[in-house]
């Protein structure tokens, strides 16, 4: 017996749904169907992925026992109190618990990012990410950045005297930026222009990461990193994870739901020096886990 499993959405979501292929595998074999085919790469758990321009009609999809499709974002999820892993397993039968966090097989990628840091003549490194949400397919060179969330990005301004900071503080560190070429690169550091399998991979050897709501904290529980996350139009309580330290400007270390407006421009407006002072905090012997209520 196997099934076929729809996942959609952002390379976030998908990661997060790579959380539930060891329950899932236990079940029957496990056949993933999406358009983002990297997250689901080398799994064990998973006997074939198939790429979601594929039509749904293929043979190897059609051969399967069921067909199982869900959106988190159309059900409980909401409401604003299940976390994107805990949704993922209300729909598909799976006892949820904190420790389940998601899992990228990207060691194939450990020699070409090895060379590329070597190329750049980089030693020790943190990375950074103050933008995100472009879908893949509607990147280009040359195109004008777009988000399709854009209350999740921290100012450049700002941005950049975080930079300024870390380059200060960390003088024998080099800053990476992980961000597509048409969006925000900030002086004193060194652009990535890798594949993000490869970004994954090159997260696992970082001192640490400062981001957004975006591709690096998605990854951090995978790569075992650990890092601050600035939080602006989501809630940590839904996509973080507690070995990290979520930054918002209206709470502190709790999650507070009364002080929380999804519309309001100031969620992310965290100072840099509160920024910097948390990342000299980080406890990395602390266990990685859903930053559930």
């Amino acid at each position: 017996m196997f099934n076929t499993y729809i996942v959609e959405g952002g390379v976030g979501k998908c990661t997060a749904f790579t959380a539930l292929l060891p329950k899932l595998r236990k079940k029957s074999e496990v056949q993933i169907y999406t358009p983002y085919i990297d997250c689901f790469a080398g799994n064990p758990d998973v006997k074939l992925v198939l790429e979601q321009t594929l039509p749904i009609q293929d043979p190897r999809i059609m051969a399967s026992d069921n067909i199982f499709y869900c959106e988190p974002y159309k059900s409980n999820f909401q409401f604003g109190k299940q976390h994107i892993i805990e949704s993922y397993c209300e729909h598909h039968g799976v006892n949820f618990d904190r420790s389940m966090t998601g899992k990228l097989y990207t060691d194939q990628h450990k020699a070409s990012v090895t060379k590329w840091l070597g190329d750049n003549n980089i030693g020790k490194y943190i990375m950074i990410q103050f933008s995100g949400g472009q879908a893949k397919w509607n990147y280009g060179d040359n195109v004008q950045y777009t988000n399709i969330n854009p209350n999740r990005n921290y100012q450049p301004y700002l941005a950049q005297q975080v930079v300024n900071m870390l380059l200060e503080e960390y003088k024998d560190t080099t800053i990476i930026n992980c961000v597509l070429p048409n969006e925000p690169h900030y002086q004193g550091t060194i652009r990535c222009d890798l594949h993000w399998a490869q970004i994954h991979e090159m997260l696992k050897g970082a001192e640490g990461f400062v981001s957004i709501d975006s591709c690096l904290q998605h990854f951090s529980p995978s790569a075992k990193a650990y890092g601050v996350v600035i939080w602006g139009s989501t809630r940590w309580t839904q996509f973080g994870y507690s070995h990290n330290k979520n930054l918002h400007f209206h709470m502190k270390d709790k999650w507070d739901e009364v002080r929380f407006n999804d519309s309001d421009p100031r969620n992310n407006m965290v100072e840099p020096q509160i920024i910097i002072d948390n990342f000299k905090k980080l406890d990395k012997t602390k266990t990685v886990a859903c930053a559930t209520i």
